[in-house]
């Protein structure tokens, strides 16, 4: 299995590549890391004609493994500001593009929605919460109470973090402009 780490998440809108890492995972010969360029996709008219979207004025910077669309299993895109928007990937060459946004406050935008950030130690310590907490949603949805074991995990690894929950800051808009006198 592999991915691309690393990511820019704020790029200059006239970069022709990007430089981010290529990570493998091998149960054999354990986890690797080799420096990769991305490079910037000219949308001239073959290459919009295979994108999985429509490029606009929203998304115009579009970076790939390999120059041909067909052959590349990853997609990064930006939007119009050079912000990272989201990233395409597919297994095998022809097959579906999956669409994966980046999280407003992983591309530097402006958090509009209440939210908290846990900060976990390992990997596996995150997954395990996770996977604690989908079970007592799916629990209350059922119309259940949620397993005493999975409420006491979650709080067990949210006690062992060094960095307590952080609740981020919202911007908050006002509901209307003052008017303008002229």
């Amino acid at each position: 299995m592999f991915s691309v780490k690393n990511v820019p998440i704020v790029i200059e809108p006239g970069v022709g590549a990007l430089e981010s890492e290529f990570f493998i995972k091998d149960d054999k010969l354990g986890n690797r890391t080799f420096p990769l360029q991305i490079q910037r996709l000219e949308l001239a008219e073959g290459v919009v004609e295979k994108l999985p979207f429509i490029p606009a004025t929203q998304f115009p910077h579009v970076f790939s493994l390999v120059a041909d669309v067909d052959k590349s299993p990853v997609l990064v895109v930006y939007d119009f500001l050079g912000r990272l928007s989201c990233v395409y990937t597919r297994g095998a060459e022809r097959s579906t593009w999956e669409r994966c946004d980046v999280a407003d406050e992983h591309a530097g935008k402006t958090v509009t929605q209440f939210s908290v950030r846990f900060n976990f130690s390992t990997v596996s310590d995150r997954t395990s919460f996770l996977q604690a907490i989908d079970k007592m949603v799916k629990a209350v949805k059922r119309g259940k109470a949620p397993e005493e074991k999975d409420v006491v995990r979650a709080m067990t690894l949210l006690g062992r973090s060094r960095t307590p929950p952080v609740v981020l800051p919202v911007a908050v808009a006002k509901a209307a402009l003052a008017p303008i006198k002229f």
